[in-house]
């Protein structure tokens, strides 16, 4: 097998001229934006002939801006390219002939929008789009993204999944959520709650890469979820200004402004978000003692108020010191407060007696930050794409938990208990990252680069009861420690990207030394960990024609424990549920394989995928009497886990006005906890769908549907549930269509909902969780600016 892809990689590099059919050319090239030498994505490319309406070829570019059109028979051509917010550009005529085959046409658009007298474009965003290694969501045509969070729009991407505490998945696995192509410590352990209050019309796009290339860091299993914020480039002063007011005493205002007079661009935005969210939480459980074979009875019944307020900041410049070198610095500012209010009803009984009838109350002030901050200097040099680019980002983000319980005894008559934690933790990051880019020719490319993560988490946990006797509060010992967690992981890495008539390759591979230290404070303990592991990664595509493509990808892939999984200090926020960390717990090593098949026309494109990932040392969370009242969860090392999927996203859009898409997966898994006690080895079948669909009204309103259903999930002790969701939204433009009016509905029928069931030999347990999720928004949204336009070209920027 090996010397097969010997062979086959000696191919790709020395015999590519050979392959080129006679009669045809290349045309490439790559669009940036006149003022900031930034790519611009999803730019329409149509190629024409002189006196001809017909359309030739078309393509989109890239996230780096690149496009390509092969197999252009020999003649006379132009091209236009035209983008929503810049001028629509057509290019000199060319020729391709015996003389000239290869033709590098790169352009740079400019703001507003040009009237051409020989041919008008009229193109829509597409919704989804699908490149060489990535799947891309555009939030700006989603009417839902317009009110919700960042978790809410999450949830309408094809292949993730979000559940009902906000936890992101992608294709049943974990996925690595990077904010802007980087690793952001607001998306660590509380990135649910992060993306649940960051706003969503804040993002310009979701990335959605199951097999990533060398360049990414190879965390998760499922692959990386990449949230592109909105940065404007359009010369002038232009921004937008977004307002919504929402049920339950929700509300959330957002604003961006960019100014572009040429050289510098300034850009900044500022959103707040009022929320409220109402939980309920049953949990039942049976417990049989293994020494005596006693059997109790526990049922808690939890109802939980929170209402989190949140601010979001951020400020940039960039300053071209020539045409070709540009620097920047940005930062951002992220605040969390939040009050929460529980009240848990607990009883306990044996058999018939009842033993224990109580409410347990917690009265919690959590306030969580993030500051951050970005400098980068980047080089293009002389040839198209051919840049060095310099970057260092460093982080702050502290974070404060204050929990007052008491519990309320109605059965038997005794007073209240008193306690209170007190848990601090701070996370610092650092990222330095060296990259470089060279088209070494028209239709190959390298990169290569460092990319050193340098991390720090402190988990300060502080605990104390109320004494009777004594009338104050006393340090539990039991509750009080300490945990520091340094990361610092050095990666080198390269690619070669190659395109051989219909054949294109990616080959990459990444070099990784981890050095890991975790420290006992408390105890004086300190448990080393240091490896070096090599990711190689390959991506191939073979298109059948100008519309249907074979796509195949292989990535090596890591999960790393985060600090409180390793953490052994038991957590205690509800005395008979605790949590203890494993500072042993083994790195989770993926193989993962995925083939697929893009097929697209004008109205219609349809992307079948089958995927293969083979897991060893996978975490699982396992849940096991401490004693006769007491249940403790921890991570353990599965020995094995093997899952097998396929998925289709199928999108059509017959005309302007109507278009969905229709995302059904199907999902094999097959888990072995043999090393941990458990005979045999468990397998299931799940599915999920996820149905987009939006429509233009005969009088101009838009309107959209989305829908997601679950099917069971195995556990390794059980399964969840199904679930099903279903999301409204309204949009009709005013003000010259500068501004929108939009109505949303989140969670129509209050069906969302998540119920995990678990038994083993001494413990049944049923734990189902629902929440508010009927959220009502109304909301406006206003664009405004002035374009800044060349004197010599006249330009008409109706819309």
């Amino acid at each position: 097998m090996i010397k097969i892809y010997t062979l086959f990689v000696a191919a790709l590099f020395f015999i590519p001229q050979l392959l080129y059919a006679q009669g045809t050319g290349t045309i490439s090239g790559k669009i940036t934006a006149l003022s900031a030498s930034q790519p611009v994505e999803f730019v329409n490319v149509v190629l024409m002939k002189p006196g001809n309406t017909a359309i030739v070829k078309r393509e989109v570019t890239d996230a780096k801006g690149n496009y390509k059109l092969s197999n252009v028979p020999d003649g006379t051509y132009f091209i236009i390219a035209s983008f929503i917010g810049y001028q629509n550009l057509k290019t000199a005529t060319f020729v391709i002939g015996p003389a000239n085959r290869r033709i590098i046409q790169d352009i740079k658009l400019d703001g507003g929008a040009k009237n051409l007298d020989e041919v008008s474009v009229v193109s829509k965003k597409p919704l989804y789009n699908n490149t060489i290694d990535r799947k891309v969501y555009d939030v700006s045509q989603d009417i839902l993204a317009k009110s919700g969070s960042a978790s809410e729009v999450l949830a309408n991407v094809p292949l993730v999944q979000v559940d009902v505490d906000g936890n992101i998945s992608l294709r049943n696995s974990t996925a690595t959520i990077l904010i802007n192509g980087k690793v952001s410590p607001l998306m660590g352990a509380n990135a649910a709650a992060a993306l649940q209050q960051l706003p969503a019309n804040s993002i310009e796009r979701i990335e959605v890469i199951t097999n990533p290339s060398a360049k990414y860091k190879p965390d998760g299993m499922g692959g990386i979820i990449n949230i592109v914020l909105k940065k404007n480039v359009k010369r002038g002063l232009n921004g937008t200004v977004i307002a919504n007011i929402g049920n339950g005493e929700r509300y959330n205002a957002s604003a961006n402004v960019n100014y572009n007079p040429g050289k510098i661009n300034i850009y900044g935005s500022y959103s707040l978000k009022q929320d409220y969210r109402q939980r309920t939480n049953a949990n039942n459980r049976i417990q049989t003692d293994p020494l005596t074979g006693g059997i109790r009875y526990y049922n808690d019944f939890a109802v939980q108020n929170a209402r989190p307020f949140s601010n979001v900041a951020g400020l940039g410049i960039d300053y071209n010191i020539s045409n070709k070198t540009t620097i920047g610095l940005s930062g951002n500012f992220y605040l969390r407060n939040m009050h929460k209010h529980d009240v848990t009803s607990k009883r306990v009984s044996a058999a018939t007696v009842l033993e224990q009838d109580y409410d347990r109350r917690r009265e919690n002030f959590e306030q969580e930050k993030n500051l951050d901050a970005t400098v980068y200097a980047e080089h293009n040099f002389k040839k198209s794409d051919h840049k060095l680019r310099l970057e260092f980002n460093l982080s702050h983000s502290p974070e404060v938990e204050d929990n007052h319980y008491t519990n309320s005894f109605r059965y038997p008559n005794m007073a209240d208990q008193l306690d209170n934690t007190l848990i601090k933790q701070t996370a610092d990051q650092k990222h330095a990252a060296i990259t470089y880019e060279n088209p070494v020719t028209a239709h190959s490319k390298i990169e290569a680069g460092y990319d050193g993560q340098y991390n720090k988490e402190d988990l300060d946990f502080y605990g104390e009861a109320f004494n009777n006797q004594q009338q104050k509060f006393l340090t539990d010992l039991n509750k009080t420690n300490r945990f520091i967690y340094h990361e610092n992981v050095h990666a080198l890495y390269g690619t070669y990207a190659l395109e051989v008539k219909k054949l294109g390759a990616m080959l990459g591979l990444r070099g990784e030394y981890s050095d890991i230290t975790s420290k006992l404070i408390t105890t004086g303990e300190v448990i080393p960990n240091h490896y070096f592991k090599l990711y190689p990664t390959l991506h191939f595509t073979y298109k059948l024609t100008d519309n249907k493509e074979l796509q195949l990808n292989y990535s090596r892939r890591v999960r790393r424990p985060e600090a409180d999984e390793l953490n052994p200090f038991a957590e205690y926020a509800d005395p008979t549920n605790v949590r203890v960390g494993n500072p042993f717990l083994l790195p989770e090593i993926i193989h993962s394989v995925e083939l697929g098949y893009q097929w697209s026309s004008n109205h219609f494109s349809i992307l079948p995928g089958v995927y293969y990932r083979y897991t060893y040392n996978r975490f699982t969370a396992i849940t096991t009497p401490l004693n006769d009242s007491v249940l403790v969860t921890r991570q353990q090392n599965l020995s094995s886990d093997k899952a097998f999927g396929a998925d289709v996203v199928l999108t059509v859009h017959p005309n302007d006005k109507l278009s969905f898409n229709v995302i059904p997966n199907v999902f094999y898994n097959q888990i072995d906890a043999s090393n941990l006690g458990y005979s045999g080895k468990k397998s299931t079948v799940t599915w999920s769908a996820n149905f987009n669909g939006s429509y233009t009204l005969p009088w101009g309103m838009a309107m959209q549907l989305n829908s997601i259903y679950k099917s069971a999930r195995l556990t390794p002790q059980g399964k969840f549930l199904p679930s099903f969701v279903l999301n409204i939204g309204l949009r009709e433009e005013v003000l010259k269509k500068k501004g929108s009016v939009y109505l949303t509905v989140s969670d129509l029928f209050k069906s969302q909902r998540q119920v995990a069931e678990l038994q083993s030999q001494f413990l049944i347990q049923q734990v189902n969780q629902r929440s508010n999720s009927r959220i009502f928004y109304l909301g406006f949204n206003y664009n405004f600016g002035i374009i800044k336009k060349k004197k010599d070209l006249q330009f008409d920027n109706s819309q």
